[in-house]
This record gives C-alpha cells, structure tokens and sequence, in this order.
C-alpha cells in the first residue's frame, strides 16, 4: 500500500465500510453522496481495468470521501485516524 496511491481493495473496503455506516435510504433506496462519489471511482477503476488510482488525480469530492472513510492508516490517512 502506497500513500500516493489507493488500490481497488482498499476502495471497495471504503464503500463497504460507508455502506455499513450509512444504508441506502428512503424509498429509492438512494445512496449517501460519499458512497455514490466512491462507487463512481470504483466503476471508473473497472471499466478502465486498473487495478488503483494515484491520490493526485482524485477530485476534491473523491479525496474527501476516501478520507472519511478508508481504514485507519490507509492512504492519505494517519495511522489510528478516525472514519465514519
């Protein structure tokens, strides 16, 4: 794991744990906005089959929600961080 860089696990392991925090509400079932920026990014990582994404090329919106929600000492993240 690289401070630079978020690997497509380490995504994933973010919309998981915003997920769990924060369920799909109301009767559409819609997704919070750090969720719905995450699983943006996400879906961009597959349909460009890469495997991460360097912290520099992220927009505002996607470093924010990465930040809230990555496990403590992901990147871009100190060690013991709170998330969520």
């Amino acid at each position: 794991m690289s401070v630079d860089r978020v690997s497509i696990g380490e995504l994933e392991a973010a919309i998981n744990r915003a997920r769990a925090a924060q369920p799909a509400a109301g009767p559409e079932s819609s997704l919070t906005l750090e969720v719905a920026t995450l699983a943006a990014l996400y879906g961009r990582l597959i349909w460009e089959r890469r495997d991460g994404v360097e912290l520099a090329a992220l927009s505002d919106a996607e470093r924010v929600a990465l930040r809230l929600w990555l496990p403590p000492g992901g990147p871009g993240r100190a060690e013991g961080a709170a998330g969520g």
